[in-house]
């Protein structure tokens, strides 16, 4: 009777340590993925009275990441430590948190805006973005690379995120703008908002239905994004792949 009572009591405490060690293992994989769940849902009210009056209202995204304020037509976001946009392509690293100002447009646009940061910390970033749901959106970034340089960056997300380095920037801003013709997207930017370069060509799905706006993210707790000369024109240039100044004046502009 004793023997078989230390047998079933052995097979308790292994049970019960192999229960600890699953859990362990368990913590340490999210942890190392660095998993955190998407908000992209969470919106919040907030006063952007001085953005153009556009068809598609504007609405803040992921408000508790961040804040966003208007003022004499430059849009500001700031947001909170840990926040960012990117799905690793291993699945290493999933966080699509990053406040974002968006408004849906209906068929083609061009979208250009001067983004302005004091970039410090490595993958302090203000973007364009054009966003679906949290696996299918793309940005267009004035990011701080790392090699601790004010980068042009492009990511393309469907399921996990593309990203690609651009040119270098050697002032505080630039001015970026995002494209749509159908399905096709082109992604765009300037040092002193005349001459154009193409930073990006590429294809999202039509559903689901896409916004496009501004977002911030920062590992640190003292950046902050500015957003001025914002123009949006209902039409799409006449070849994707350039961009020039009068593609963004004429009529039906904001």
């Amino acid at each position: 009777m004793h023997v078989v009572r230390t047998v079933v009591c052995k097979i308790r405490f292994n049970a019960f340590v192999l229960s600890l060690f699953g859990a362990a293992l368990l913590g340490a994989s999210l942890v190392s993925a660095q998993v955190a769940i998407p908000h992209a849902d969470v919106t919040q009210k907030t006063d952007l009275t001085g953005l153009p009056n556009l068809s598609g209202e504007w609405t803040v995204f992921n408000g508790e990441k961040g804040g966003a304020s208007v003022r004499d037509g430059v849009l500001r976001i700031a947001p909170v430590p840990q926040t960012n946009l990117f799905h690793a392509p291993d699945d290493g690293f999933i966080v699509v948190n990053a406040p974002m100002v968006l408004f849906a447009p209906e068929g083609d646009f061009t979208f250009k805006a001067k983004v302005s940061a004091q970039l410090v910390n490595i993958y302090d970033v203000a973007a364009l973005v054009a966003y679906g749901d949290d696996k299918h959106w793309a940005k267009l970034c004035f990011e701080n690379s790392a090699l601790q340089e004010a980068t042009v960056v492009t990511v393309v997300t469907r399921e996990r995120s593309d990203d690609a380095n651009s040119e270098t920037v050697a002032s505080p801003f630039v001015y970026l703008a995002i494209a749509r013709k159908g399905n096709e997207y082109s992604m765009h930017f300037s040092r002193d908002g005349k001459q154009w370069r193409l930073a990006r060509h590429f294809q999202l799905p039509s559903e689901p239905k896409l916004r496009i706006g501004f977002a911030a993210h920062s590992d640190s707790n003292s950046f902050a994004a500015s957003f001025s000369e914002i123009v949006y024109r209902p039409t799409a240039p006449p070849d994707m792949r350039q961009l020039n100044s009068a593609d963004l004046n004429g009529p039906n502009i904001r």
